[in-house]
């Protein structure tokens, strides 16, 4: 016990003193802020992608990979530990070497992330150099990302390029990021078919077909499948065509296309298609769409024809307008492409669907075909079918037997439509329209009567049944016939006569000579001249013009007979015998 302390006292400072004690022993025993940072930055290296972040981005790049950190290295002794921050290469290399040599634990590696950890790369890349085992491939990343950091990004490159040629100089990581680092991905296929790397997985492989489309290099995309089987086509099919594209392998872009979605696929083939210039391939792309249920076939034929396969075309546009009317887009289309004479299975085809439908349908279709066909043939086909009687078809059948000069047939269609049934005014007048040159006069009267009473009559109405109370023996009715006529035709020698005969058989020949007079004056043609010359009663001048006529045409023996005839009326037969033996 110290001399003069009380025993009080003792019992409050020792136990004080003791407590500081403690606390100053506990102080020296915890670690510097220079220790911490140290094994910090040992513990967790900065990766070696970091040192390129300032390259330019690549077109959908898979991430850069990373390999995983090295394990925590243990702390430099004190002694080396506090020259980290200020010493050059050669010293710490030196100390390095000395420390190793009186046994402690320190290595060349610790050391190099010390210097890195304090922002010392250019000192870090000699000492690695200075070391023995500064370039063993423990420090290989480390290096690539020492350089990287020092600016000396040819030398980085050419590490990388030295380590793909070396099988199993360098972990497969490591490579891989230090070559998507320096944006080389060629090296990592040429790392992969020299051995130096496994061959590439599916996302690897992928990453790399695309990095290559995007530089086009096709030859990267060549040494890439020889170094690995990952089936990247079918990961991107999109991709596979336009690499088959580049090389002019279509086949191969087919195959990738038959990968796409579903919705894709055609649209694709048709591009692949048409960018070779396969008119045989797109032809039958285009007639296996047009199969498909709920195909565009009209766009489908549309194709066809600026490939140049009119014919097929041609066929796809019967498929769509089958069953349908005439007037569907399909169906106007085809009519279009197959013109107003088609050949002789288009109008097969176009008789065919006059079968098919309903009425209306078919009367629409034979119509078609009627203006297509040869008339004859036209008029066959119709008198055939099972809507020949309707009064449509029968018009279009006397339109048709006019157009061919075939007046028995016409004749037979009139008969048809004046069978009794209701007419409008509007077939009425087509039905004028169509009747045969060589009308027959009862069928003629019949379509008079017709159009007078359907209110659509026109002045010829009233001639026709005067000609047919003529043939009649109506007489008087002729008269009432033609006056209606000749009101509105004064002029026309035909009616002028045929009024001169009726007013003859009812009145006369005095009757009848105004109405010669006036046809006489009305008509251009010389032999009715003579004729109505000779009904007046003017012989002499008939003779005279009948000889002029035949002065223009000797050798016609109808003006002989009539000359001779003439002579006969005037008492003259032995002229009339002169004139008949020339």
């Amino acid at each position: 016990m110290m001399a003069g302390v009380r025993p009080g006292r003792l019992a409050v400072v020792v136990p004080v003193v003791t407590g500081v004690g403690l606390l100053v022993a506990a102080a020296l025993l915890l670690p510097g802020r220079l220790e911490v940072d140290q094994a910090e930055r040992r513990a967790l290296p900065e990766p070696a992608a970091t040192a390129v972040s300032s390259l330019p981005p690549v077109a959908t790049p898979a991430p850069t990979p990373v390999p995983s950190p090295p394990r925590p290295l243990p702390p430099a002794p004190p002694s080396l530990a506090v020259l980290i921050p200020t010493a050059d290469a050669a010293d710490l290399a030196a100390l390095t070497a000395r420390l190793i040599g009186e046994g402690q634990k320190v290595s060349t590696a610790q050391v190099a992330y010390d210097l890195v950890a304090r922002r010392r790369p250019a000192v870090a890349l000699a000492y690695l150099a200075a070391r023995p085992d500064g370039s063993a491939p423990a420090t290989w990343r480390l290096r690539i990302d020492l350089l990287h950091k020092a600016g000396r990004h040819a030398e980085a490159a050419a590490l990388v390029a030295a380590a793909v040629k070396a099988k199993g100089a360098v972990p497969p990581a490591d490579l891989i990021a230090a070559a998507y680092a320096i944006d080389q991905p060629d090296l990592v296929i040429a790392a992969a078919a020299s051995g130096a790397i496994p061959p590439p997985d599916g996302a690897l492989a992928l990453d790399l077909a695309r990095r290559a489309d995007k530089a086009g290099r096709g030859d990267w995309i060549v040494a890439l499948d020889r170094a690995t089987r990952a089936d990247w086509r079918a990961a991107d099919p999109w991709l596979a065509i336009r690499v088959a594209a580049r090389n002019g392998d279509s086949a191969a872009g087919l195959r990738a296309a038959a990968r796409l979605p579903a919705d894709q696929r055609d649209a694709a083939r048709e591009a692949i298609l048409t960018r070779a210039g396969d008119k045989a391939g797109l032809r039958r792309l285009l007639l296996a769409r047009a199969e498909a249920p709920g195909a565009a076939r009209e766009g489908i034929a549309e194709q066809l024809l600026a490939a140049g396969y009119r014919d097929d075309a041609a066929a796809v546009l019967r498929r769509a307008a089958a069953g349908g009317s005439p007037s569907t887009p399909a169906a106007r289309r085809l009519l279009y492409l197959i013109g107003p004479r088609p050949g002789a299975a288009d109008l097969a085809w176009l008789r065919e669907q006059a079968g098919r439908g309903s009425a209306a349908e078919q009367l629409a279709w034979l119509t078609v075909y009627a203006d297509r066909a040869r008339p004859r043939e036209a008029l066959a086909t119709l008198a055939a079918h099972p809507l020949g009687g309707r009064t449509d078809v029968l018009l279009l059948r006397a339109s048709l037997a006019r157009a061919s000069g075939d007046d028995a047939g016409a004749r037979a269609a009139v008969a048809g439509l004046l069978d009794g049934r209701p007419l409008d005014g509007a077939q009425l007048r087509r039905l004028s329209a169509v009747v045969p040159a060589d009308r027959d006069p009862a069928q003629a009267a019949a379509i008079a009567k017709r159009r007078i009473a359907g209110g659509v009559a026109k002045p010829r109405d009233a001639l026709d049944l005067a000609w047919a109370a003529w043939n009649g023996g109506d007489a008087a009715g002729t008269v009432r016939g033609l006056q209606p006529y000749l009101a509105a035709h004064p002029r026309d020698p035909g009616a002028l006569r045929l009024m001169a005969d009726a007013q003859a058989r009812t009145g006369g020949a005095r009757a009848a000579r105004p109405w010669l007079e006036r046809a006489l004056a009305t008509t251009d043609d010389g032999r009715t001249q003579v004729e109505l010359l000779e009904r007046l009663g003017q012989r002499g001048e008939a003779v005279a013009l009948v000889e002029q006529l035949r002065a223009e045409a000797p050798q016609d023996r109808s003006l002989a007979a009539l000359h001779a005839r003439l002579l006969i009326a005037q008492g003259k037969p032995g002229a009339a015998q002169a004139v008949l033996a020339r």
